[in-house]
């Protein structure tokens, strides 16, 4: 009875301790969540579109009232020439205004700055679209990196002990003369062969673990498999008509040409006067003579044309005519260019998920082919060296499989990236 109860305490505490460990590994969504929390990329991109909003602030007030305080004091004599029969005396002059102007008519230049601060505000938040889109591509390439060098270093480790009890062996046959010199060196070729690459795996993980560290803020520690695709457009029109409408690198130059339009427009509106009403109010202390005092009130309607600007105002409209030339000609290369990539990706994300079956059945054979080699070596049926060639095409048709389940959702999150998908 004590030894029944001991085996249920046992099985839940490995069942709590299995549970625990998987609770505690990270998924690729939660490295993805930290590299957007850590990534400084991402903070520039943020703090852009906050720059890019207070710009539209900016503008908009161009259509509020202004108010303007100024004022002066001093101290000095002031000696009239006996004028008025007034005799030279020490003065403390002083002045004070209130001025508030409130613009009515600024011939389309308020406009064309609120047309241009909202474009680049579209502008700036698809370039933080884009910014995460490519930090989730890059964390998963590192995610992928990491997994594969996990797994080379313990396929090579494993390469290696049994590489270097098999050169043991054919060393002892051969001074027992049961087997030729050939034997001996063509194991202890394999051995340093499997040397190499557990020193390649070994280097690998170091790169890929700080690459990893740097992108998320944290060691890749229990990271768990790969998931499956992130959902996709399931035909190529849709995955183009979603690039052509979210694709960060096509909203940018789509808002930098409608940024380009409304500088021309506010260009053009320099020609136009300006008009606005104010009200002013004044008060003025021994400003002229001893003891003088003034106080002033005004409201009124004040206009500025500047009729003649000696060709500043007509080079600034052409120069915005050119840029807004500019602006469409990149707007049309973005869409070509990304057409072409969108089509590129999505034939990427069938292939590399073929590819993943076909060396995962690979790997799968070369497993099996492996097990059979080495039953027929240890019955005599085969030398050793066959088991170790077995051994290598194992190994390198296992770390083709993990490099194509990596490169099968790089390529998801590539295409992600392209539709505007953060």
């Amino acid at each position: 009875m004590n030894r029944s109860r001991r085996l249920v305490c046992l099985s839940v505490g490995l069942a709590a301790s299995l549970a625990a460990s998987t609770a505690n590994a990270t998924t690729l969504e939660e490295a993805i969540a930290a590299a957007m929390r850590h990534a400084p990329e991402i903070a520039v991109a943020d703090a852009e579109t906050d720059a890019a909003k207070a710009r539209l602030e900016q503008a908009r007030s161009g259509r509020l009232p202004t108010a303007t305080l100024s004022g002066t004091i001093g101290y000095g004599r002031l000696d009239p020439q006996n004028f008025f029969g007034l005799r030279a005396a020490d003065v403390t002059p002083r002045a004070a205004q209130v001025t508030v102007e409130q613009p009515l008519f600024t011939g389309g230049r308020v406009g064309a700055g609120i047309d241009r601060a909202r474009a680049g505000i579209a502008g700036a938040e698809a370039g933080q679209s884009g910014a995460r889109a490519q930090l989730a591509m890059a964390v998963t390439q590192a995610y992928g990196d990491v997994l594969t060098a996990a797994r080379m270093l313990t396929l090579y480790e494993r390469l290696l002990t049994e590489t270097t009890e098999i050169e043991r062996q054919a060393r002892l046959r051969y001074r027992a003369g049961e087997s030729p010199s050939t034997d001996v060196a063509q194991a202890g070729a394999r051995l340093a062969e499997a040397r190499a690459g557990l020193a390649r795996a070994e280097g690998m993980q170091v790169s890929a673990r700080a690459h990893f560290a740097n992108l998320t803020g944290f060691e890749p520690i229990d990271l768990q498999r790969l998931p499956a695709n992130p959902p996709l457009p399931g035909t190529l029109d849709e995955a183009m008509d979603e690039a052509m409408r979210s694709n960060p690198l096509v909203a940018q130059a789509r808002a930098g040409l409608r940024a380009a339009q409304a500088a021309a427009r506010g260009a053009r509106a320099e020609r136009l006067p300006t008009l606005g009403a104010f009200a002013e109010a004044g008060t003025v202390r021994d400003q002229f003579f001893p003891d003088y005092r003034a106080d002033s009130a005004t409201v009124g309607i004040r206009a500025r044309w500047e009729f003649f600007s000696g060709g500043r105002v007509s080079g600034k409209v052409s120069e915005a005519s050119s840029e807004v030339r500019a602006a469409d000609a990149r707007m049309r290369a973005a869409n070509m260019q990304i057409g072409e990539k969108v089509i590129s990706a999505f034939q990427d994300v069938r292939t590399a998920q073929l590819v993943e079956q076909a060396a995962s059945d690979q790997a799968a054979s070369a497993a099996q082919a492996l097990e059979s080699v080495r039953h027929e070596v240890r019955v005599g049926m085969k030398p050793q060296i066959d088991l170790l060639d077995a051994e290598r095409e194992a190994i390198a048709a296992e770390a083709g499989s993990i490099r194509a389940g990596t490169d099968r959702i790089v390529a998801a999150y590539r295409l992600a990236a392209l539709l505007g998908r953060p």
